[in-house]
């Protein structure tokens, strides 16, 4: 009788999961458990919803016919409560029990809603799912101004598709600069300049105290900073990060800390069950990235399967395409452990919005970062692991 693998989660790691069993195994049966009502999408292109709501069906990781013709059952509102490992079962929401063999957790993260005064006003939202990005865009037509709380890539994403609407949009960003981690000093405030060139107003090292409403009325009216600043916003989005969503393990003996903890085959502490994607940690690192997600739920369902992967995790390059522009960059981008060999060769045209650094210890390529023009990415990150 052909094993039957069990996946709870159909982001990309549930997916490419569902992709590996069944190329590993011809015979497995393998489920695939969604809570949402669509199709798998791509999380990642959200914010092409906010522009057009017709772009909900050009953002799904596949058609109908890919599941049909892998024979992969896909079931979707289908929310798992709890698992029960001991009986190799889940419970289902409608309290019904279903079976495995195999189990992949690959349940993903939810946005994190910091605990501000006024979180819960209407009109202050968080956007994560397909659901999400169509509730939001169904009220852009009343929203003359918007504030977008967190300037990392979905935040990014999320205030130019806003603009692009004819919404005033304000980006409030806790950190000194934007993309800190991702561009040096220079680079990030040639960026910003380009995002304010697009009509986007940018306030850096802004500390949200709350979200303030008008008078005996539900509605967010206002982002009120620790420093006494105030944004009028009639609409408010919160991206702050993410939290893994583990709650279907919270009685289990799973080892948990913040996501799942897995080794290099995806594989959990306890017997037959494997983790991957935002909610699983693997070798003391997460990362949060759509390409890490893939690669784990790929080794996790080709072992599931019988197979014998193991994940190879290199630290990816950031690579990103926003705010009409591209970043590439990857590697030290500043002088550490005061390294007697450093040296750096930059150039730049501010007029066209274009940086180039690069980062040596010696001879050797220890970083890049490419703002505007990244045609050189692969050849620089050949370089950097060479």
């Amino acid at each position: 009788m052909a094993e039957k693998i069990l996946i709870i989660g159909a982001s990309a790691a549930g997916i490419a999961a569902a992709s590996g069993a069944r190329q590993q195994s011809a015979a497995a049966e393998i489920v695939v458990l969604s809570k949402e009502p669509d199709l798998p999408y791509f999380r990642t292109r959200l914010c092409a919803v906010l522009e057009s709501p017709r772009a909900a069906d050009q953002i799904l990781l596949h058609k109908p016919s890919w599941y049909t013709d892998r024979q992969i059952e896909l079931r979707l509102n289908t929310e798992v409560r709890e698992i029960l490992p001991q009986q190799h079962q889940v419970r289902l929401a409608d309290q019904s029990l279903l079976g495995y063999d195999r189990l992949i957790l690959a349940t993903g993260s939810r946005s994190f809603m910091p605990p501000l005064e006024g979180s819960g006003l209407d009109g202050v939202c968080t956007l994560w799912t397909l659901a999400d990005a169509r509730r939001i865009e169904a009220r852009l037509p009343g929203v003359k101004k918007a504030v977008v709380i967190g300037g990392g890539l979905l935040g990014l994403e999320a205030a130019y598709a806003l603009s692009r609407r004819g919404i005033d949009t304000t980006i409030i960003e806790f950190a000194p600069r934007l993309l800190v981690k991702q561009l040096d000093e220079a680079a990030s405030a040639l960026f910003t300049r380009h995002v304010e060139h697009l009509g986007i107003h940018v306030v850096t090292s802004g500390n949200c105290q709350k979200l303030e409403s008008l008078a005996d009325q539900p509605a967010v009216a206002a982002v009120c900073l620790a420093d006494g600043r105030r944004f009028e916003a009639d609409l408010v989005m919160v991206s702050t990060g993410v939290r893994a969503q583990t709650e279907v393990a919270v009685h289990t003996p799973l080892a948990v800390d913040r996501c799942f903890v897995a080794d290099t085959r995806m594989q959990t502490n306890l017997p037959d069950i494997y983790a991957a994607g935002d909610d699983a940690i693997c070798e003391h690192r997460w990362y949060g990235l759509w390409s890490i997600a893939q690669a784990q739920g790929r080794v996790a369902g080709i072992n599931a399967a019988g197979g014998t992967a193991v994940l190879d995790m290199p630290v990816p390059p950031y690579l990103v395409n926003t705010m009409g522009t591209k970043i590439a960059s990857a590697g030290r981008l500043n002088a550490e452990n005061q390294d007697p060999q450093y040296r750096e060769e930059v150039s730049q045209d501010q007029a066209r919005g274009y940086y180039r650094k690069l980062t040596f210890s010696g001879e050797q390529l220890t970083g890049y970062c490419l703002l505007g023009d990244t045609a050189e990415f692969s050849q620089l990150q050949k370089r950097l692991q060479a």
